[in-house]
């Protein structure tokens, strides 16, 4: 199953994204970077993505490392932690993710909706489950609504063994099948 991952979460500091990343009124970019583990609790459709659908996580997750730099590790996932300013109406917002060539199709582009609303923080995630998935390189993470992005935020996918500092908080890899 797809890994990606949207849920609602506790407020937490802001952090700017660094590089071209960037983050536009009316969404606040809270968090970015790794997750360890997460437990998908339900998927739900999603066309525009290279499996269809989406897992869904549950409330209360939290950024484990702060970083953009991923390693190409089964188990890990990688996102952004965000909410609508206070003054924002509640709105849907496009997730695009765009990566190196992925899968038997190649597909280098993948979105799917989520919600989002003031003072609810948000996550969306990807989370690699299968080997195919682990594509080195940028991948950047946005968010749109009416054609507008935004919120952009850029990681780079690296070797497992050249990102040891988050593997080591994480406690390592997922055993590899």
């Amino acid at each position: 199953m797809r890994a990606f991952a949207i849920l609602m979460t506790l407020a937490g500091p802001a952090l700017a994204g660094s590089g071209l990343s960037f983050a536009e009124a009316p969404v606040v970019l809270l968090e970015r970077g790794v997750i360890c583990q997460v437990t998908p609790e339900g998927a739900r459709p999603a066309p525009e993505t290279e499996k269809g659908v989406i897992n869904l996580i549950s409330p209360g997750r939290r950024v484990d490392v702060a970083t953009e730099v991923v390693p190409a590790a089964l188990g890990i996932s990688f996102g952004i932690r965000f909410t609508l300013d206070q003054a924002a109406d509640p709105m849907a917002l496009q997730v695009v993710v765009t990566h190196p060539p992925m899968g038997p199709r190649a597909v280098e582009v993948e979105s799917w909706t989520t919600g989002a609303a003031p003072g609810e923080p948000s996550v969306s995630l990807f989370t690699f489950e299968y080997a195919y998935e682990m594509v080195e390189g940028a991948w950047t993470m946005a968010l749109e609504a009416n054609g507008e992005r935004l919120l952009e935020q850029h990681f780079t996918v690296v070797p497992a063994d050249a990102a040891r500092p988050v593997l080591a908080a994480c406690d390592g890899p997922a055993p590899m099948s």
